[in-house]
């Protein structure tokens, strides 16, 4: 693999270090000291854990991974460098650093907030299942894969390779795409949904044994079926996947309006602007008033 440019290396890993969040269990080895203190293999899983991905190629092979641990090493000696000139306590630069931590503590908080609504409870969950019990009946259902062909005579041999102990999915790998033929897993079907052909040679085989050619208005289908499952309802495990999905948006949506309402409840805020009042000009007083405290620049502004 081509080396990459070690400036690239270094300025990708300084971006990766805004990701950075403090791991803990073993630090393990050290792979490196510097200035006295160690660089560790736990240390450098979190640097690689926040690269960007057009970087980690270089992962792949010893040189790249000992290239990319010089880069490391270079970030921290110019941060140390930044640190002793007093760069940090610089007015802008510290002004960003406490947007920055403003940013990743607010991310959590929502994150927190998101996680432990109530919403996305079990039980909240298993309120809804068991208030709609039609909504989770499914018909006979078979779990497939299949081949499709436009020859015959293509289709009879990869079932014959099948049938001589060839494993299913190997042979399905084969299947090329630029000449008309298809090779998918299709889950889980139920009896109703396609074509009645398929349908039947899907629902009448025998589990774990290819059988076909199937022939279709689409072509000749070679069939695998894995397992055979009856009409019925659906389990709360089943149907828990789809229900965290549908209700996530309006419960986080709920929870976060509600700690707001709280927290506006608990807290004094008055609000001086008047969005209908005269314009006031930078510097400005408006008469009997006491000069404004400067506000900090609006969002985008």
């Amino acid at each position: 693999m081509r080396k990459m440019p070690v400036l690239c290396v270094i300025l990708a890993v300084i971006a990766s270090a805004c990701g950075n969040a403090p791991g803990s269990g073993p630090q393990g080895k050290a792979l490196a000291v510097v200035n006295g203190e160690p660089l560790t293999e736990a240390t450098l899983r979190k640097e690689v854990e926040n690269l960007p991905p057009y970087v980690r190629p270089i992962l792949e092979t010893a040189a790249g991974r000992a290239q990319f641990l010089e880069s490391v090493i270079t970030r921290d000696l110019l941060m140390r460098e930044a640190l002793r000139r007093g760069i940090d306590r610089r007015p802008e630069v510290a002004d960003r650093i406490a947007m920055a931590r403003k940013s990743i503590v607010l991310e959590a908080l929502l994150r927190d907030v998101a996680e432990k609504s109530s919403g996305l409870s079990d039980a909240a969950l298993r309120e809804i299942y068991d208030a709609n019990p039609a909504s989770h009946r499914v018909g006979e259902r078979v779990t497939v894969s299949h081949m499709l062909f436009r020859e015959k005579a293509r289709a009879l041999e990869m079932l014959g390779r099948a049938k001589a102990g060839e494993p299913f999915e190997a042979l399905m790998k084969e299947v090329g795409s630029g000449n008309g033929e298809v090779a998918a897993d299709l889950g889980e079907i139920e009896r109703g949904n396609f074509v009645k052909e398929f349908e039947a040679a899907a629902f009448a085989a025998t589990p774990g044994v290819a059988t076909g050619p199937v022939k279709t208005t689409y072509g000749y289908h070679v069939i695998k079926v894995y397992a055979k499952l009856p009409a019925g309802a659906r389990s709360f495990e089943e149907v828990k996947p789809k229900l965290l999905a549908e209700q996530r948006e309006q419960a986080q949506r709920d929870a976060f309006e509600g700690l707001i309402a709280d927290l506006r409840k608990q807290a004094t805020v008055h609000v001086l602007y008047k969005p209908d009042g005269p314009p006031v000009s930078p510097g400005a007083q408006a008469p009997g008033t006491a000069p404004a405290a400067p506000k900090a620049a609006l969002p985008g502004r």
